[in-house]
This record gives structure tokens, sequence and C-alpha cells, in this order.
């Protein structure tokens, strides 16, 4: 869930870089609002999937749409998610270095668990455990394997596009993939059971 507020602040930020390189995007016809528009909510997302924290989540993506608008030029059409997904794992590598050099948050201080208004108590549980499992493994996966597996499983990219975006080759790119599924498949049944563990009522 992106908040309206971080989206806002952002598109006023944004303003600036439209304003400095319009003439540049109008040059090869690319549409720097548009591109903000249409693709903010999905880079957002990706960023926090990618492990960059709450508190720096709308900085970062507006970082991703000034490094678009500064190269408007280099955006071949039909390539604008590609060209953003790229971004956005550089600065999501940024964000982790510099969160690794800070000294380490605790547990409270994770990323909030954001729930959509409406359902039930036990949907709600559900929902919450199936985040904690997802945040809590992705978290656990080295950089590498975590961005292959969070492109192809969570944003649907296939291993070719994700291949171009990292400047892998096809075959690392490959075994890349099928590393981080089996280590994912591994650490969620830790972690499924760490949290039963960790639910269970005590008597």
């Amino acid at each position: 869930m992106v908040s309206h507020a971080g989206s806002e602040k952002s598109e006023l930020s944004l303003d600036r870089a439209v304003a400095e390189h319009s003439a540049k995007g109008t040059e090869r016809g690319l549409d720097l609002r548009a591109l903000f528009t249409t693709h903010y909510g999905s880079i957002w997302r990706l960023l926090r999937r990618l492990g960059v924290r709450s508190a720096q989540l709308d900085d970062a993506a507006q970082e991703v749409f000034w490094v678009a608008a500064r190269r408007a030029s280099d955006i071949k059409p039909g390539s604008e998610q590609s060209f953003l997904y790229g971004v956005a794992l550089r600065v999501a590598a940024q964000e982790a270095k510099k969160q690794r050099a800070a000294e380490p948050l605790a547990d409270a201080e994770a990323i909030p668990r954001l729930t959509d208004l409406g359902p039930s108590p036990e949907e709600q549980l559900a929902q919450r455990q199936a985040r904690e499992v997802l945040d809590e493994v992705l978290d656990a996966l080295p950089t590498e394997l975590r961005a292959v597996f969070v492109l192809f499983e969570l944003e649907g990219l296939e291993v070719r596009e994700i291949a171009e975006i990292q400047q892998l080759p096809l075959g690392t790119a490959s075994s890349r993939l099928r590393r981080a599924r089996e280590e994912f498949s591994a650490l969620a049944k830790r972690v499924r059971a760490q949290l039963a563990t960790r639910e269970r009522p005590r008597r």
C-alpha cells in the first residue's frame, strides 16, 4: 500500500524534475508525468520488497524517477518499466549499504504490516502471518537472490527480462532463480515453524 501523503510529496518534488527535463523528455516523446503516474506504485512496492525500510521508501522511489528524468533520452520506447526496475535495484542496493552501516534497528521498528480495510479478524491474522513470513524470508535471502526472486515471483518478469535488467547472462539469471527458490522454500518452512511457536498460547 502506498501512502497517499508520500505519493503527493513525491509528485510535488517530481514537478521540479519534469520542469528541468521536459525538453529532453519531449524530444524523445517521453511523458515524465505519465511515467510517474503509471509506475510509482509498482516501483514503491518493488523497493519495499527489496528491503528498503518504510522511512526511506518515499525518498527512494522519488530517486528512481529523478534518475529517469535526468536520463530521459536513454529510455527506449517500450522499455520504460525495465529501465525503472533497473534503477530501483541500484537504489535498493544503495539503501541496503546505508542500513548495514547504521545501527541495527529493533524488531519493533521493522517495516509496518499494512492491512486493507474490511477483512475479518481471522483474515487479518492470516494476512499478517503471510506478510511476516514473506518479509522475514526475503530479509534472510542474499541480496543477489532476493532481487531475482522478487522480480520473477512477485513482479512477474520473465527470466530473460531479469537478465537484461541486471545485465547478467541468461544462464546466470536462471541459476540464481533456481537457488533463490530453493533457499526461499527452506527459509519459509523455518519461519513458519518459528511463527507457529511464537503465537502458540501459553498455558
